[in-house]
């Protein structure tokens, strides 16, 4: 008679070992999910920790080189020393010009004046009759009795800016002469005009009164102290002024 084999050793089949291994596999995904996850929100309270000791670090320590620039002498990289912020301070605190000087650098600008416009005199009949007798004396031949000069030779001196402005200049042209080129009403001269001999210091001042509110001009008298302060101040020049020298163009 043949023995029938015992139920509860009967092998497992294919599927049965499909089965178990599949829900092994998933268990062991599920451990370790689970396993990173815990790591994960492990370690990120102590990142945050971290950073938050690394902030605290970093403000002791600059907390400490700014105590030092206050309170302690420091040597600079090119060797000079620095010292302390709190001397320093002191030190302007009680000079009170360094306190206005630091005032005044910080304060806007103040906008300029405008420049003082000279008010126009009229000169006397008296003057303007004495300058006419010199003029036509010294002046009218190269100049002319309308003031246009003879271009391209001699230039105008009506509505003339150089006539009307610093008087000085043309007391030295009628002191000591004046050579060199010259550009007036877009021509440009290039003669010599001598020193004018024989005429006092009066004399220059009626000449340029009249020249200076004639032609077209309107310029203020001209003094004989005018004219006597630049004749005492070039004394010593013999030789006739350029107009280089003096700035003409």
């Amino acid at each position: 008679m043949s023995e029938q084999p015992s139920s509860g050793s009967r092998p497992l089949l294919p599927g049965q070992i499909a089965s178990w291994l599949r829900l092994v596999c998933f268990i062991a995904a599920a451990l370790i999910v689970t396993a990173y996850a815990y790591l994960a929100v492990r370690q990120a309270p102590n990142e945050e920790a971290d950073r938050r000791k690394a902030q605290k670090d970093l403000r002791a320590d600059n907390a400490k080189k700014a105590q030092a620039l206050l309170t302690e002498p420091a040597r600079n990289a090119d060797g000079t020393y620095r010292i302390p912020v709190k001397d320093a301070v002191a030190l302007i605190a009680a000079d009170v010009k360094v306190i206005a000087k630091i005032q005044a650098a910080a304060a806007p600008a103040a906008p300029a004046a405008p420049a003082a416009v000279e008010a126009f005199v009229k000169a006397s009949d008296d003057q303007m009759m004495r300058g006419a007798a010199v003029y036509a004396r010294t002046c009218i031949a190269c100049h002319q009795p309308t003031g246009m000069g003879l271009p391209p030779v001699f230039p105008p001196i009506a509505n003339a800016p150089i006539v009307v402005g610093n008087p000085e200049l043309p007391i030295k042209f009628i002191l000591q002469g004046l050579m060199g080129p010259i550009t007036v009403g877009g021509t440009t001269y290039n003669s010599m005009m001598p020193p004018v001999a024989g005429v006092s210091d009066g004399d220059i001042a009626d000449v340029l009164t009249y020249v200076r509110q004639s032609f077209g001009n309107q310029g203020n008298p001209v003094s004989a102290d005018q004219v006597k302060a630049v004749r005492a101040a070039t004394a010593g020049r013999t030789a006739m002024w350029t107009t280089a020298e003096l700035g003409l163009k």
